[in-house]
């Protein structure tokens, strides 16, 4: 009876290592409900807390591997996936806190998410940006250099639909940008 059980625990676990698959894998590539792991740890080096400063701000983001669920679009084709997530925090040059998602960071919906390979550099990394309350204006954060303890972020917005309802177009009319808050190219050092 021992033997047999650990035969069916045996097979069991086989089957659900054959769910998992190497994160570059094409989803198009993978059954249903079977999960893109980061079996290499490739991910692990963006893991932690980041910090550096812009126009006299300090900016912290903390980044965290998760297991995110996933579908082809159209919500076909579920599946898992190791990603990265991310919040932010920035502090004014006098102390003041204006924002900060680190201290309730959102595994649901988080305002950094990715790392996948940016399309303006072959060796380049890209992480998407969704900035709370903008309106659905989103960006990329391309990663232009990475040793370990610190890396380079260059901000981009992506093309989105005006509308006219949004609560920050006469600001943006005033001043020509969303007050997003974040800058356009900032060197962060692991804390």
């Amino acid at each position: 009876m021992k033997n047999l059980f650990l035969i069916i625990l045996t097979i069991f676990s086989f089957c659900l290592k054959a769910q998992e698959y190497p994160l570059n894998t094409s989803p198009s590539d993978i059954p249903d409900n079977a999960y893109l792991k980061d079996m290499n740890n490739e991910l692990d080096k963006y893991v932690g807390l980041w910090k550096g400063t812009w126009n006299g701000k300090t900016l912290y983001i903390q980044f965290k591997k998760v297991k995110d669920y996933s579908s082809i679009p159209g919500d076909t084709h579920p599946y898992y996936k190791d990603r990265i997530f991310g919040e932010r925090k920035i502090i004014a040059a006098d102390g003041t806190v204006e924002i900060d998602r680190i201290t309730n960071f959102d595994n649901s919906n988080p305002e950094f998410s990715g790392i996948g390979n940016s399309t303006r550099n072959a060796n380049w990394k890209r992480l998407s940006f969704y900035p709370e309350n903008m309106c659905g204006k989103w960006g990329v954060l391309d990663i232009t250099s990475f040793t370990g303890t610190q890396m380079t972020l260059h901000f981009e917005y992506m093309p989105s639909f005006y509308k006219e309802d949004c609560i920050h177009n006469a600001y943006v009319a005033q001043h020509g940008d969303f007050p997003i808050n974040f800058p356009k190219d900032i060197v962060l050092t692991k804390q």
